[in-house]
């Protein structure tokens, strides 16, 4: 009885390393980059609408570039904007997102135009 017993114990223990070594090659598959959020509030600086870009000028920086999504949205208050609509010197809030150094805006709020 005992030896039955250790047999099926031997058939779990190799049947767990069986499963931990197909869960190894699983991880060795190639990682997929993961998109880093990003939410800024700060004063337009620069803006191309022809090449959807944008420089924002936040507290913590001297202004950094970002690509605006062709389906983002932008508000001014109740009212949907177009890229173009927006103006330097403008506060805006944006949210998006980062894939490696590609920095992608899908939302932004003017929250003061002078």
């Amino acid at each position: 009885m005992f030896a039955w017993i250790r047999n099926r114990t031997l058939v779990s223990m190799a049947a767990l390393l069986w499963g931990l070594a197909l869960a190894g090659t699983a991880a060795a598959q190639a990682r997929v980059e993961e998109k880093i959020n990003i939410a800024v509030t700060g004063d337009i600086t620069a803006l191309d609408a022809e090449a959807r870009t944008i420089t924002i000028k936040s507290t913590n920086d001297e202004g950094i570039s970002y690509q605006v999504d062709g389906s983002a949205t932008i508000m001014q208050g109740a009212t949907k904007l177009e890229l173009g609509d927006l103006k330097e010197g403008w506060n805006v809030a944006v949210n998006g997102h980062r894939t490696g150094e590609t920095r992608l805006l899908t939302f932004i709020k003017v929250v003061k135009a002078p």
